[in-house]
């Protein structure tokens, strides 16, 4: 066995970032019981509570907000190069490596926990492989310099290594700020492993470094950040939908509490008991009266004061509850930055109130915003994945100039209709030229209409 929590990070500020990052976490996986008991236990006092039983896990506003907003790799990007055959053999190594399958992983992570890394490696020996693993930043720490605060020049992060003895937490040191340098570290940093994993005491230095881009080091991890903010880590933005989806979980706790023990009319009696009952200990001379809707229940007086029977109205109205929670959760959604305009309603009851669901065009709206974020990091990956692919295996991939575009989501028949009708108006006036057209109905970028309206061109010309 072994500790599965990893030492922790070496200041207060990364310490206040792990232990966010990590409830984040838990949250994306479904591993967040124990925080939502927690979070009922300071919330309601013990007696009210063991009323309410187990806290309702079935609603996770920040999961679903998180997963809606991962779209961006539904569709596997579209990677090109001015290099004649680069991004086939490229595409070959990615495909090999599932990167795109891991991508939207990669985003989850990256949008919910506001960063995210990939970490790459040639693996294999004499039968290469691009490796790629995701590293969620709650595992990591880092530094930047102070020219560019939001890209790093050291990279610590926490591992599970079997150590000979045991199974426990180390950690890998990469850090390219003056000499390059990767050492492998026991998990408090107070014992160099570097001569039982890498086979070099004191680790890989100077020209022995493995990772090289364009003739420097670099390190083996790309970082994405959900939002450029000029800082390394930005943990804490949107903690409201964080603590608001804990929340949630507390009022439909209650709202199962209501819809179980408070949705009927409470009866009450006054100068009565009721009569007979089916022995259940006899013993104990207990007995209990079975009811049901359509059962009789007779009485016997108790005194000399007037019998009476009567109800309280139900103690709570399900369905106004229960709009009230959705209405509460759909602003949360809007406080972590979607519109209302791009969610669509859950019914057609103009009173109801909104689910978090976004409509296509607020699906379109989450893939731009991450294009600009995720391209930057993106494109680093596939010159860090073509400098090591050469490293280890002879190939000439070019290592700068990719270029990526994203699918996106496709269009209707009737949003392509608009589109063309909408083009056919402009290109009357003479302010849009058919590249134009392709690129909207296809979504793809000018040069990519380009090139597929010049192969449309050239089959129309040979086979008509």
């Amino acid at each position: 066995m072994y500790d599965t929590n990893p030492p922790p990070p070496p200041d207060e500020y990364d310490q206040a970032r792990v232990e966010q990052s990590r409830l984040r976490r838990r949250l994306l996986t479904g591993n967040w019981q124990n925080d939502l008991r927690q979070f009922l236990s300071r919330e309601i006092d013990s007696v009210r509570l063991r009323s309410w039983g187990e806290g309702d896990m079935t609603k996770n506003a920040f999961r679903n907000v998180i997963n809606q907003l991962s779209v961006l790799y539904d569709r596997p990007p579209v990677i090109s190069h001015e290099q004649p055959g680069a991004s086939e053999e490229l595409n070959k190594v990615l495909e090999g490596a599932g990167l795109w399958q891991l991508a939207r992983r990669l985003q989850v992570i990256t949008i919910g926990l506001r960063e995210g890394l990939y970490r790459l490696a040639v693996v294999g020996g004499d039968d290469p492989r691009l490796q790629v693993r995701v590293v969620p930043p709650d595992m990591v720490y880092g530094e930047s310099s102070a020219d560019a605060p939001d890209v790093p020049t050291m990279i610590t992060e926490y591992r599970l290594r079997d150590t000979g003895k045991k199974v426990e937490w180390t950690r890998d040191v990469f850090d390219i700020r003056g000499e390059a340098v990767y050492r492998v570290e026991s998990g408090d940093g107070k014992e160099d492993l570097s001569g039982r994993f890498l086979g070099s005491d004191g680790g890989l230095y100077g020209d022995a470094y493995p990772y090289w881009l364009e003739g420097r080091p670099c390190l083996p991890y790309v970082l994405y950040h959900a939002e450029r903010t000029g800082r390394l880590f930005d943990p804490f933005e949107g903690i409201e939908l964080v603590e608001g989806s804990l929340v949630a979980s507390v009022l439909w706790t209650f709202w199962r509490h209501c819809v179980r023990d408070c949705s009927w009319p409470q009866k009450y009696a006054i100068g009565v008991r009721p009569a007979g009952g089916v022995i259940s200990d006899p013993n104990q001379n207990m007995a209990y009266i079975p009811t049901d809707p359509a059962s009789l229940i007779n009485f016997e007086a108790t005194g000399e004061t007037a019998p009476s029977l009567g109800q309280f109205t139900a103690g709570a109205d399900p369905s106004k509850l229960g709009e009230a929670i959705r209405e509460y959760t759909a602003d949360l959604a809007m406080d972590f930055g979607i519109s209302s305009t791009d969610m669509a309603r859950i019914s057609a009851n103009p009173r109801s109130g909104y689910a978090i669901a976004l409509s296509k065009e607020g699906v379109r709206a989450a893939q731009r915003r991450s294009e600009v974020q995720f391209s930057r990091s993106d494109i680093e990956t596939l010159s860090k994945a073509s400098a090591f692919w050469n490293a280890a295996t002879g190939s000439t991939l070019p290592e700068t100039g990719w270029q990526i575009a994203y699918p996106g989501m496709p269009l209707s028949t009737d949003e392509k209709k608009a589109i063309i009708e909408e083009w056919q108006a402009l290109a009357e006036l003479g302010v849009a030229s058919v590249v134009d057209l392709y690129m909207s109905v296809h979504n793809v970028s000018r040069e990519t209409a380009a090139q597929a309206l010049e192969l449309i061109a050239r089959d129309r010309a040979r086979y008509t």
